[in-house]
């Protein structure tokens, strides 16, 4: 068996412990990561990237981290849910960046200026956190538009992560 079909089992399992986890809410990411995993996949720009396989488990390795600190298997204490929960959107800001890179190297929107293309990755990934927010609102059936403490928490470390991605890139880049 390839390695795209053990992720594809992977995801399928992923699915079937969200479902019978009662955290439903997120099927939608799933289904968002899998398709992208699959058109990726599929892309001859995206399979002459060096490190693709490696996106491949990193992607992958996201989506577990988030289902097994959403479905509280080990009951940890708010603090430590607090943490994890905070972790998770650090890790989000790194995959989704990536992501976000990717797309750009794929399409051909990355332009000559390397700055250029880290601004427009972390505006680019900021406004995304701004609507998961707001969906996560929507599908709680909260006040769409209300921010509160925890989603702005949420959007501090989504601001801080990608800040993270913008310095390591320029760090790289300074380094090479």
């Amino acid at each position: 068996m390839n390695q795209l079909n053990i992720q594809r089992l992977l995801f399928l399992f992923l699915f079937f412990v969200t479902i019978v986890s009662n955290i439903s809410f997120l099927l939608i990411y799933e289904v968002l990561f899998y398709l992208s995993f699959e058109y990726l996949n599929s892309n001859s720009n995206y399979l002459k990237i060096k490190s693709h396989k490696f996106y491949n488990w990193l992607f992958l390795s996201f989506l577990g981290f988030i289902i097994f600190v959403r479905i509280d298997i080990f009951n940890f204490s708010k603090t430590i849910d607090y943490h994890l929960n905070s972790l998770e959107h650090l890790f989000f800001a790194f995959v989704i960046c990536l992501t976000l890179y990717v797309y750009m190297l794929i399409f051909n929107l990355i332009s000559s200026k390397f700055y250029l293309n880290l601004l427009i990755v972390f505006i680019a990934f900021n406004g995304i956190g701004f609507l998961n927010e707001y969906f996560q609102n929507f599908y709680q059936q909260k006040p769409i538009f209300y921010l509160k403490e925890t989603n702005i928490k949420d959007i501090i470390i989504n601001i801080i992560g990608s800040s993270l991605v913008v310095i390591l890139s320029l760090f790289y880049k300074f380094k090479n």
